[in-house]
């Protein structure tokens, strides 16, 4: 399968230079008894990692390949969830530079918000690696590292009109407002929908990437009886959500559903027809690159202020590829 052999030789590729280019010392010792954490201790330095949330099944992967390919690499690894709230995430990162990391990976629950946590640890020295979502303090971090979802919902745009034939009503299910990831992948909605006029939005709301907001967004949504052609979610955690709501009112297949990341769920979803395609976002090819970003600091080479992962759309005729 495509997805298993490039996750292979990427980790092949990571052990490698890890091998090579680590050098750290051993930190002092500490705990954190912070909520949320989890820690992973492999007796070198300590990386942490606080992410928004951990709501979804690609969440949850994102926050497993950050401990897996930390550990592999020879740190301390230590994530942290801050339950999308801008102020847990800044006394994380503060967390974070008292415990001595060595880096810290933020996958940023605000564009905003999180300005302070992240002057301090560039007043510290640390590393700072933005996954996945951007912040405006691009000044303070070390790269950006994110999955080029613009183009992701582009592709998945794209599909729309090719599948409603370039014309209809569609609603589009946002994830949370504000965050750079749901205006990027908006943002390439809107590129595509441009160029269709007889395309409209009958609804736009936030089902918060999970599918406790989606499916009573959904529930609303039908009940106004307007006409819906496809619901294109942001993610596939809001998509899978939406799933049943249409089974239950017998609308399977008749209105078409989008998501985004190809979580296990989703592809399933895709391959049994119920989910009309997805966009497989590689979420541990940006942890990876972060711990490359950090043995390239440590040997004084120079990194990229900014390093994109390439979208790519799943449907039907390419699903098996991306079955685990």
């Amino acid at each position: 399968m495509k997805k298993k052999v490039l996750k292979a030789l990427l980790c092949i590729a990571m052990a490698a230079a890890m091998v090579m280019g680590c050098t750290s010392e051993k930190a002092p010792e500490g705990e954190s008894g912070s909520k949320g954490e989890a820690s992973e201790d492999n007796g070198s330095g300590k990386v942490f990692m606080t992410v928004s949330n951990q709501q979804n099944e690609f969440m949850v992967g994102m926050g497993e390949s950050f401990k897996e390919v930390g550990k592999a690499a020879g740190y301390d690894v230590q994530l942290m969830d801050a339950d999308l709230d801008a102020a847990k995430q800044v006394s994380q990162i503060e967390t974070a530079i008292a415990e001595g990391a060595e880096a810290i990976l933020i996958e940023p629950c605000s564009v905003d918000g999180l300005t302070s946590g992240l002057e301090a640890a560039h007043e510290a020295g640390i590393p700072l690696f933005i996954i996945h979502n951007n912040v405006s303090a691009e000044d303070l971090i070390t790269s950006l590292i994110h999955v080029d979802v613009q183009q992701g919902g582009e592709l998945k745009m794209e599909q729309v009109m090719k599948d409603i034939g370039g014309k209809g009503d569609i609603a589009i299910m946002t994830g949370t407002l504000g965050q750079d990831t749901t205006n990027q992948i908006c943002d390439g909605y809107d590129k595509v929908l441009d160029a269709y006029p007889d395309v409209n939005v009958v609804f736009e709301g936030a089902g918060n990437w999970g599918a406790t907001d989606a499916a009573p967004l959904a529930e609303n949504w039908l009940a106004s009886g307007k006409n819906i052609d496809a619901i294109v979610c942001n993610n596939d955690g809001m998509a899978l959500g939406v799933l049943p709501v249409l089974k239950t009112a017998d609308k399977t297949g008749e209105i078409l559903v989008y998501g985004l990341d190809a979580t296990n769920e989703g592809v399933k979803a895709v391959k049994e027809g119920t989910m009309a395609a997805t966009i497989f976002v590689d979420a541990r090819a940006e942890i990876e690159k972060a711990f490359e970003m950090l043995e390239d600091i440590k040997a004084g080479r120079e990194v990229d202020k900014e390093y994109k992962v390439p979208s790519v759309l799943v449907t039907k005729d390419n699903v098996d590829e991306y079955m685990d």
